[in-house]
């Protein structure tokens, strides 16, 4: 075999700005002759060849499905593509200038399409790679004695020592794929939106002729590189792999950036008519439909009933919806919490029959009517490869309407959490008969006061912290209830602790003094999670309701705020005082051994007037007052009571297994 001309030269073209720029000026694109050649038959045909082709090299790469394509290329389109690869391969071995090769290559194609002379290129490189790799190392199962002869010839082609080079090329031909899979995508992107005044899209336009010659020009030095390994001579490499790979893989992302560029412009204008749709909705079953259905689907429902028979939004009609959304993980607190809001008598009311008149002979007769829903919309993250590995949706909460998340609106989980401002906790969004938000997240009221909460709109009229309540009872009640604390004596003390992991010494005064009773937190978790909602109800509540100027110096804030602190830092106690849980005191579990250690008698009255103390010194002093407080939808700018200046959100860094903050 004739010693091959080096593609050092080739692949030095792919930056020769005067080269691109003369072969770009000398195409003389021909509709008549584009129009011969069916570029997703050949684009189709191409992808076929390649992917089929990368796990018989690289093991490493899947293996696709090898179907016969019934795809058949015109006579005229084959002869290009042979006349092509007879320029790519024979032509080189005759010993032609690497500049003559290219400019013969672009000749054969200047009537073409820039994205279709890409392709054309690339099936030439296929055919010839694809013949050599399936014939080499995967003949047809039953193939007679032919085949087999040419597979075993095939294989000692190549030699041993440039076998370590077959999996690199084959990487290099993975990228110079995607690559061209791209700039036919970003091809058909742009003739979609031809006509309209998009800044970035006719830049990307002129972009095109210059990347698709860079891809024609690595195309060929990769077809020269692959002759080179079938060659039987000790020729020098042609060039250093690295300098081919390096180069097409820089190309291949500056060309998907742009690609992603101009994707994430098109869908954000799709999705702010998206958007638009939902905002300008007038009732309920026109606003679900809008969120939720998307637009090949409109007609076919993608909710189903606790019954499990599909249901339309019309049956939502004129009725308050209460939107749970979770992820999957959905808690079993909050599953419980969740039933008792469902099973509330409070969600059924009596109205008279329409058609029954009211006489002294037939009293009205009355039906249940529900007031409001319940509509699960199950938020699953990324893409599930296998969605049939999703939990059964039904066993987790049967007797709500659960959506399909296969089949919603795929905007639906971007508009919740940008609008809505989902994050990971589950909530609650009541929405009135009109389709209009109540209230953006139920879910700390219902986990604090559960039926109490109803309406649940939180608002300045319904909101439950208008009457008069203790956060220790709100926060701590299975315990209140479990250690019966409401026959507490007036002057007893209670002293609530955890984790439980840690020891505290017990007191007791005795001889008719006041008392000390510890009840230890056992479950922290769920703890947390009432605290930090029973936190974010109280600051709604008094910015709603008005009960202080600025959140921050109402008293059980501080309070809250001093636990949520506390339970960032390892450890909580609170200290309480009488049957209705007065709170003297709340800090660190270290606070009481500094207590104990400095005051051995009565230590608990010391810590309530240190704590006492410490909520005057931070209303009044000089210095700015560090809170503690979950951020939440909704929050207003917070003040520091004293300077006056913004106070930024003291969050702690937690496990990702942690419910809060």
């Amino acid at each position: 075999m004739a010693s091959i001309v080096t593609s050092s030269a080739i692949i030095n073209f792919i930056n020769n700005h005067q080269f691109i720029d003369t072969t770009i000026g000398k195409q003389v694109y021909d509709s008549s002759i584009e129009e011969k050649c069916n570029v997703n038959d050949l684009q189709e045909i191409v992808n076929n060849i390649l992917r089929g082709v990368f796990p018989l090299v690289d093991e490493s790469h899947e293996k696709v499905s090898n179907d016969i394509s019934q795809t058949i290329i015109s006579s005229e389109i084959s002869r290009v593509i042979h006349e092509i690869r007879s320029q790519m391969a024979c032509k080189a071995e005759r010993g032609r200038d690497a500049e003559e090769r290219l400019r013969g290559i672009f000749s054969t194609l200047s009537s073409y399409r820039w994205t279709t002379q890409l392709l054309l290129v690339l099936a030439a490189f296929a055919q010839q790679y694809g013949e050599f790799w399936y014939i080499s190392k995967d003949p047809s199962e039953g193939g007679n004695a032919l085949l087999k002869g040419l597979s075993s010839l095939k294989k000692k082609l190549i030699s041993d020592k440039k076998a370590e080079k077959e999996v690199p090329l084959n990487e290099v031909v993975v990228d110079l794929l995607d690559w061209t899979n791209s700039l036919v995508n970003l091809e058909k992107l742009v003739t979609q939106h031809r006509g309209k005044r998009v800044p970035i899209l006719a830049e990307a336009f002129r972009t095109m002729p210059k990347w698709s010659c860079q891809a024609i020009i690595a195309i060929v030095a990769a077809g020269d590189y692959f002759a080179w390994l079938m060659d039987d001579d000790k020729s020098a490499e042609p060039l250093e792999l690295h300098t081919l790979a390096s180069s097409v893989l820089a190309l291949l992302w500056d060309c998907k950036r742009e690609i992603d560029r101009i994707d994430r412009i098109d869908r954000m204008k799709e999705y702010h008519k998206y958007v638009e749709k939902v905002k300008a909705t007038g009732d309920i079953v026109d606003f679900l439909n809008s969120l939720l259905t998307a637009k090949d689907s409109f007609q076919d429902p993608i909710v189903t009933g606790p019954n499990d028979k599909p249901v339309r939004f019309e049956l939502f009609s004129k009725k308050s919806v209460l939107l749970i959304i979770s992820h999957l993980k959905i808690s079993m607190d909050d599953i419980e919490t969740l039933r008792i809001i469902y099973e509330d008598p409070q969600r059924l009311r009596k109205s008279p029959k329409e058609d029954d008149q009211e006489d002294s002979n037939n009293p009205i007769q009355t039906e249940k009517e529900t007031l409001y829903e319940l509509v699960w919309i199950p938020i699953v993250d990324g893409r599930l490869k296998d969605w049939e590995a999703l939990p059964n949706l039904k066993s987790l909460m049967p007797w709500a309407y659960r959506v399909d998340p296969q089949r919603m609106n795929t905007w639906a989980p971007k508009y919740i959490k940008e609008e809505w401002h989902f994050k990971r906790e589950t909530m609650v969004v009541v929405l009135d008969s009109h389709g209009r938000v109540e209230n953006t997240d139920a879910m700390p009221m219902l986990r604090i006061w559960g039926t109490n909460a109803f309406p649940y709109t939180g608002n300045e009229f319904t909101h439950p912290w208008m009457g008069i309540w203790s956060w220790v009872q709100l926060v701590l009640r299975e315990l209140v209830v479990q250690h019966g604390t409401s026959d507490a004596a007036k002057d007893e003390y209670i002293l609530f602790w955890g984790p439980p992991a840690v020891e505290v010494a017990a007191a007791d005064a005795g001889g008719g003094v006041p008392s000390i009773r510890e009840i230890p937190i056992e479950d922290m978790r769920r703890f947390r999670t009432l605290l930090r909602s029973c936190l974010i109800c109280r600051l709604q509540a008094v910015q709603i309701l008005k009960i202080e100027s600025n959140p921050l110096r109402d008293r059980m804030v501080y309070e809250m705020s001093e636990a949520y602190k506390a339970c960032q830092r390892g450890g909580v106690a609170i200290l309480t005082k009488g049957p209705d849980l007065q709170v003297q005191h709340v800090g660190l579990l270290s606070d009481i051994e500094m207590a104990t250690e400095q005051v051995a008698e009565f230590w608990w009255t010391a810590l309530a007037e240190g704590f006492e103390k410490k909520y005057k010194d931070a209303q009044g002093q000089s210095m700015c007052l560090h809170a503690y407080v979950p951020h939440y939808t909704d929050l207003e700018d917070l003040y520091c009571p004293v300077c006056g200046r913004f106070m930024r959100y003291d969050l702690c860094l937690m496990c990702c297994h942690s419910d809060s903050d």
